[in-house]
Protein backbone atom coordinates (compact mmCIF):
# COMPACT_ATOMS: atom_id res chain seq x y z
CA UNK A 1 0.00 0.00 0.00
CA UNK A 2 1.18 3.19 -0.78
CA UNK A 3 1.54 6.07 1.72
CA UNK A 4 3.72 9.20 2.54
CA UNK A 5 6.23 7.16 3.97
CA UNK A 6 6.78 4.61 0.84
CA UNK A 7 5.20 6.42 -2.21
CA UNK A 8 6.65 3.57 -4.60
CA UNK A 9 5.78 0.65 -4.63
CA UNK A 10 8.63 -2.31 -5.15
CA UNK A 11 7.70 -3.30 -8.08
CA UNK A 12 8.09 0.36 -9.87
CA UNK A 13 11.93 -0.70 -8.65
CA UNK A 14 12.11 -3.59 -10.78
CA UNK A 15 13.71 -2.10 -14.29
CA UNK A 16 16.55 -0.39 -11.87
CA UNK A 17 17.17 -3.21 -10.15
CA UNK A 18 21.26 -3.81 -10.29
CA UNK A 19 21.77 -7.29 -8.66
CA UNK A 20 20.74 -10.79 -8.15
CA UNK A 21 17.47 -10.87 -5.81
CA UNK A 22 16.73 -13.52 -3.58
CA UNK A 23 13.41 -13.63 -1.93
CA UNK A 24 11.64 -16.17 0.55
CA UNK A 25 7.75 -15.63 0.61
CA UNK A 26 5.22 -17.32 2.92
CA UNK A 27 2.11 -18.98 1.70
CA UNK A 28 0.31 -17.44 4.33
CA UNK A 29 1.20 -13.66 4.03
CA UNK A 30 -0.99 -11.47 3.33
CA UNK A 31 1.25 -8.48 2.42
CA UNK A 32 3.28 -9.62 -0.07
CA UNK A 33 0.63 -12.22 -0.93
CA UNK A 34 1.11 -15.13 -3.41
CA UNK A 35 -0.60 -13.02 -5.92
CA UNK A 36 1.59 -10.06 -5.44
CA UNK A 37 5.04 -12.49 -4.99
CA UNK A 38 3.36 -13.72 -8.81
CA UNK A 39 3.42 -9.99 -10.37
CA UNK A 40 6.65 -9.48 -8.96
CA UNK A 41 7.98 -12.70 -10.23
CA UNK A 42 6.19 -11.69 -13.75
CA UNK A 43 7.82 -8.25 -13.79
CA UNK A 44 11.48 -9.51 -13.14
CA UNK A 45 10.41 -12.04 -16.04
CA UNK A 46 9.95 -9.23 -18.05
CA UNK A 47 12.86 -6.63 -17.57
CA UNK A 48 15.01 -10.28 -17.92
CA UNK A 49 16.26 -9.38 -13.68
CA UNK A 50 18.06 -12.47 -11.96
CA UNK A 51 15.77 -13.69 -9.78
CA UNK A 52 15.35 -16.47 -7.37
CA UNK A 53 11.80 -17.05 -5.12
CA UNK A 54 10.97 -19.50 -2.46
CA UNK A 55 7.54 -19.74 -0.88
CA UNK A 56 6.98 -22.02 1.81
CA UNK A 57 3.39 -23.75 3.12
CA UNK A 58 2.28 -23.22 6.19
CA UNK A 59 4.42 -19.78 7.15
CA UNK A 60 3.63 -16.50 7.28
CA UNK A 61 5.20 -12.87 7.32
CA UNK A 62 8.48 -13.12 9.35
CA UNK A 63 8.46 -16.61 9.55
CA UNK A 64 12.45 -16.98 10.30
CA UNK A 65 12.09 -14.37 12.82
CA UNK A 66 12.91 -16.57 15.80
CA UNK A 67 11.88 -14.62 18.54
CA UNK A 68 8.71 -14.17 17.39
CA UNK A 69 5.14 -15.96 17.20
CA UNK A 70 5.37 -16.84 13.44
CA UNK A 71 8.35 -18.43 13.17
CA UNK A 72 8.57 -21.38 11.91
CA UNK A 73 11.51 -23.87 12.56
CA UNK A 74 11.35 -26.10 9.16
CA UNK A 75 10.85 -23.57 6.83
CA UNK A 76 13.18 -21.36 8.47
CA UNK A 77 15.96 -23.90 8.57
CA UNK A 78 15.01 -24.48 4.63
CA UNK A 79 15.43 -20.47 3.52
CA UNK A 80 18.49 -20.16 5.53
CA UNK A 81 19.99 -23.22 3.53
CA UNK A 82 18.86 -20.96 0.48
CA UNK A 83 19.88 -17.44 1.73
CA UNK A 84 23.84 -18.98 1.90
CA UNK A 85 23.75 -21.13 -1.20
CA UNK A 86 22.67 -17.81 -2.51
CA UNK A 87 25.02 -15.67 -1.29
CA UNK A 88 27.86 -18.26 -1.87
CA UNK A 89 26.89 -18.15 -5.58
CA UNK A 90 26.65 -14.38 -5.93
CA UNK A 91 29.44 -12.90 -3.97
CA UNK A 92 32.32 -14.63 -5.30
Amino acid sequence: MLSARRPVAPIDYIADLGCPLLGLFGNDDPNPSPEHVDRLEVALKAHGKSHEFHRYDGAGHAFMSWYRPHYRVAQSNDAWTKVLDFLRRHLK
